[in-house]
């Protein structure tokens, strides 16, 4: 099945403007295995695209924009916010992608605000963007590590955290926190332990689950 898409008007949640974004309806499953921090192989791989709005009348940034935030109005107009919280030299989509984990670090949604930035990091790395790319793998990593309370009981969160520490260079970290560290699945395990395998060596590229040994996809 190709990709279908279509166009709805949403009404902002924080001033009420009125606009036209595309949504997905449809689309086929991913046909391989996704990266190790879960980004998800062909075709969902390039329809990132669609997963921000960004209203034309406030600047508001969320997944559907009729969304509700919970924020005042005047923080889409702070230095914080306008300034994608110190990531320079992004713009069109990141940006977007990156205002919207500022909205959900304001709201307290800690996990979607990891999330957000580690989908921001994925279209950086499409745009060859590795230093801004890398400053939002910190990003979301400062708020897992902020936060404990939070991702203390998913040990999946502990997983991605590896990678975006690895993908961001913090190699002796990914070594010091990892390595011979056991989870509940054996499959965690051992994504755990190739990617200290892989910080030894310095290696901070993009590699895919299915590269782990014993395992064949996610």
């Amino acid at each position: 099945m190709p990709l279908i898409t279509e166009t709805k008007d949403f009404v902002c949640s924080v001033c009420g403007a009125s606009s036209e974004h595309t949504i997905i309806t449809e689309t086929d499953p991913p046909k391989d295995a996704p990266d190790l921090d879960l980004r998800p192989a062909e075709p969902h791989r390039s329809y990132m695209r669609y997963w921000v709005m960004q209203c034309p009348g406030c600047g508001y940034c969320n997944a559907m924009l009729d969304m509700p935030a919970d924020i005042d109005r005047d923080y889409l107009s702070s230095e914080e916010y306008l300034s994608f919280g110190g990531i320079s030299g992004v713009s069109g989509k990141p940006a977007e992608m990156i205002k919207k984990a500022l909205i959900c670090l304001k709201g307290h949604d800690y996990r979607e605000a990891l999330q957000t930035y580690v989908y921001a990091a994925w279209l950086l790395d499409d745009e060859k963007l590795d230093e801004q790319a890398a400053a939002c793998r910190k990003a979301a990593v400062r708020i897992y590590d902020e936060h404990p309370v939070t991702f203390r009981k998913d040990p999946n969160f502990s997983v991605l955290i590896a990678d975006l520490l690895r993908r961001s260079g913090e190699f002796s970290r990914v070594v010091r926190d990892y390595e011979g560290q056991a989870y509940p699945s054996r499959v965690m395990t051992s994504i755990a332990f190739f990617e200290v395998n892989l910080a030894a060596k310095g290696d901070r590229d993009a590699h895919r689950a299915d590269e782990v040994p014993g395992i064949t996809a996610i």
